[in-house]
């Protein structure tokens, strides 16, 4: 929607455009501010497909605020990418149920309660203004004119200045607030810059939330994409320091001393002090000791005010529930390395010492604190995690008033009632609001229904099923650690190359994480266009290997001493044979002395199991994914390992989940340009990225090229001299479609639809670190210096694509139609 406001100041709500918005004395304002919201885009995915069944509205309980009487807490209801909410709930805390809806923006995705206690600041990520709520009045009395994609606000202590993050412009835009009698805002008008021109101060990709330091001084700013803390000094309004972690930062928090942040992990799936220099440091390798999914942790980093890090705490179960992990008290463990002899002896010192592992949950995504205790929200696992904060920072698992609570369905904010005697957990997915007693301790947690009143509880279909497989994916890992949104996170990729499992060369071998919007006209996915919802084996089989359940008869330290299955197939008498042919009801003794991450036998057990605890029930609903019994009547299929990877496989078609491009509503003059470039045969672009998916697919190839193509830029290689890309044999077995000979092998064209919001590092293995890098042939005038062009291959130029006639004027045209797509 679109209007243009021409508005009384004496009216209810008002905006003034230039310099000052809020509400004001009595006389008539012109604004030039029209307020918009973005459109979602169309779904392709619809009845006509015979995996479709119609969803429920869902709301998505997301930011919570609270007031200082703790009466009232506000529930801002985001929905989804595709039908985004518009209300923020407001719950009656002494009667715990909702008592009215305020309508808001698009997509309400954060809330900042002003220090005088007054009014809410409510942003909308899909409008183009920040919504203000009068809470006396419980109305929305100003929308303060925003870009696009503003996703966090946290106002000074002293309530004079408010800072808000958009992850459009990847920057920091900041306020100057009277509130003397009413709610202004004085400082620059962002509406009337021009979309495409810079805005705020620059911080890292895709900023996410923000903390003030309790003295008002230095703001904090952490950005997932670019894997980074920025601290703002707010007395200059500028960027003193950007920290990098190294891994996707959730969620920032200063107290005093210190400031905490919630990460995944630094690892890259490599092995420590060897091959590439993944997390670039300097060195080989990327200093961890595990390697594969298992370098996937959940992780608080505890930084001092200047942000140098003091110390770190990790997953307590970073040893030793996967046959792969490596453990500081067993060195020869560690199946999935090689032989511990051709590695350094200093392999071990990367491990921390076993006093840190401490980190109970799955994906640490928000902080609270109080009163030298922190709250850890653990989006993955359905819990949270208090720790009593020690004098240099220590964190130490809460033992008395209980150290580890139960949520409702995907967690995300946390706020507490004053005196800190209360805890309020929004729940995503679960669409209500876990409240935690803590003084009582876990086991006190009750729940209050806040979204999707109308709908049936989530899951109630088999989709929603595979969304909580992505989203709360804990359950149903070896060891309780992991998520798919770990390294997907919101959809999306991060700007970190990693090793995976199905390359050959795991030392030299990267991988980018791909982004998974809009799979549903893009089948057959990921880098070898060689899997489709039915069929992404590795990627749930690392989760749960099959050689950590006995009974699958995989491990060599138990079963070399066994007959084989043919063996006593032929001779069931023979000594141990009772052990092959009813392991699950005889295992082997052995089998009791291993440290097995799952108590049950075979991983089809272990994933029913954990189904059982995330669901209640060991079957799929049965709408989409059914069996058919004797007697016509449909049943849901078991969610063993094929299951779950079947419900995971259709909840990533039902919607697009791509986030509306700002970009793309009125397009540049730069952008229209790019455009006429971009479908040029000159430049071949839109030959191999045809609009408007932007790939090929089996059902749209307007060219008809083949699916898969030989490399297009030069392969990577190992010290050997050989191709680092290629896939091991087992993945062409399990994935027929995948290609590999002599040249290597073959990839699939990616979609560039969405690259304005991706990590900023481009082709398969992340060589480029921006677009320009990945469109520009060596050494052209484009490139700023110490870029490289990579558009090449083993020499010869514009084999991706024709850029090296391009003046440096059309490469940054073409660039600025690539982010409208």
């Amino acid at each position: 929607m679109r209007r243009r406001w021409a508005l009384n100041i004496c009216s209810p709500i008002a905006i003034v455009a230039f310099g000052i918005w809020g509400i004001a004395g009595c006389g008539p304002v012109d604004s030039e501010f029209q307020r918009i919201s973005l459109d979602p885009g169309p779904n392709p995915f619809g009845p006509g497909d015979v995996l479709w069944s119609p969803q429920p509205r869902r709301d998505h309980p997301l930011a919570l605020a609270i007031l200082p009487s703790g009466d009232k807490l506000y529930v801002a209801l985001q929905g989804v990418e595709d039908e985004p909410g518009k209300h923020v709930a407001i719950v009656d805390t002494s009667n715990e149920r909702v008592v009215r809806r305020i309508e808001v923006g698009s997509s309400p995705t954060a809330m900042a309660l002003h220090p005088l206690g007054r009014f809410l600041a409510v942003v909308n990520r899909f409008s183009n203004f920040v919504s203000i709520i009068d809470t006396q009045k419980d109305d929305v009395v100003a929308e303060v004119p925003v870009p696009f994609h503003t996703v966090d606000i946290k106002f000074a202590p002293d309530g004079s200045e408010a800072y808000l993050a958009n992850r459009w412009k990847d920057s920091v835009l900041h306020w100057d607030i009277d509130v003397s009698d009413r709610f202004r805002v004085v400082g620059d008008d962002y509406s009337a810059k021009p979309p495409e021109a810079p805005m705020g101060i620059a911080v890292g990709d895709n900023p996410r939330s923000l903390s003030f330091s309790p003295d008002g001084l230095r703001l904090y700013v952490v950005s997932p994409t670019a894997l980074s803390l920025s601290i703002i000094d707010v007395t200059i309004h500028r960027e003193i320091r950007r920290v990098t972690i190294g891994s996707p930062p959730a969620d920032v928090l200063a107290t005093e001393a210190f400031v905490f942040v919630p990460h995944i992990g630094r690892g890259t799936h490599h092995p420590p002090d060897s091959g590439y220099d993944t997390d670039e440091d300097g060195m080989p390798g990327d200093g961890t000791a595990n390697v594969m999914f298992q370098d996937v942790q959940n992780e608080i980093a505890v930084l001092d005010r200047d942000g140098n890090l003091l110390r770190e705490y990790t997953s307590d179960t970073i040893c030793c529930r996967d046959f792969r992990d490596v453990d500081p008290d067993d060195p020869a463990k560690g199946a999935a390395l090689p032989a511990p002899d051709t590695w350094p002896a200093s392999r071990l010192a990367y491990l921390p010492p076993k006093a840190r592992w401490i980190v109970a949950g799955a994906l640490p995504e928000r902080l609270a604190f109080h009163d030298d205790r922190l709250f850890v929200v653990y989006s993955g696992s359905n819990e949270v995690q208090s720790f009593d904060v020690g004098p240099g920072g220590e964190l130490i698992p809460r033992q008395t008033g209980g150290a580890l609570f139960r949520t409702g369905m995907n967690p995300f904010d946390i706020v507490l009632s004053p005196g800190g005697t209360r805890a309020y957990v929004s729940e995503r997915l679960g669409e209500g609001i876990t409240v935690l007693d803590l003084e009582s301790g876990p086991g006190s947690e009750r729940r209050i229904a806040v979204g999707s009143l109308d709908e049936p509880p989530f899951p109630a279909t088999d989709a929603e099923m595979g969304e909580a497989v992505n989203f709360v994916t804990a359950p149903l890992t070896v060891d309780g650690d992991q998520t798919c949104v770990h390294c997907h996170r919101e959809g999306g990729s991060v700007a970190r190359p990693i090793a995976m499992p199905l390359q050959q060369d795991i030392v030299w071998g990267t991988r980018m994480v791909m982004a998974y919007r809009g799979a549903a006209d893009t089948r057959p996915w990921f880098m070898e266009s060689a899997m489709t919802d039915t069929n992404f084996f590795p990627v749930i089989n690392e989760f749960a290997r099959k050689e950590n359940f006995c009974c699958e008869a995989l491990d060599p330290l138990i079963w070399s001493a066994y007959p084989s299955l043919s063996e006593c197939s032929n001779d069931s008498g023979k000594p141990g044979c009772n052990h092959v042919l009813h392991c699950k009801d005889d295992p082997p003794p052995e089998c009791a002395q291993r440290n097995y991450g799952s108590p049950h036998s075979t991983r089809n057990q272990h994933f029913k199991e954990g189904a059982k605890m995330l669901f209640g029930r060991d079957k799929t609903i049965g709408d989409v994914l059914f069996q058919e019994n004797l007697d016509g009547a449909k049943d849901g299929i078991s969610l063993d390992f094929g299951g779950v990877t079947r419900a995971l496989g259709l909840f990533l078609l039902v919607r697009p989940r791509f986030l509306p491009n700002p970009n793309a509503r009125e397009p540049s003059a730069a952008a229209k340009r790019g455009r006429v470039l971009y479908e040029s045969p000159v430049t071949g672009c839109n030959t191999c990225h045809p609009l408007p998916l932007t790939t090929i697919t089996a059902d749209f190839n307007p060219s008809r090229l083949p699916i898969r193509f030989p490399p297009v830029i030069t392969p990577r290689k190992n010290d050997a001299g050989e191709n680092a890309d290629n896939v091991i044999p087992g993945f062409l077995q399990t994935f027929p479609d995948a290609e590999q000979d002599a040249g290597g092998v073959r990839f699939g064209v990616p979609q560039l639809r969405g690259i304005w919001d991706r990590a900023q590092r481009f082709y398969h293995d992340g060589r480029a670190n921006n677009l320009r890098e990945a469109l520009a042939t060596p050494g052209h005038p484009a490139l700023l210096p110490g870029e490289t062009g990579y558009n090449e291959t083993f020499g010869m130029p514009d084999t991706h694509g024709t850029t090296s006639q391009l003046t440096p004027d059309e490469l940054e045209d073409l660039i600025a139609f690539l982010l409208t797509l």
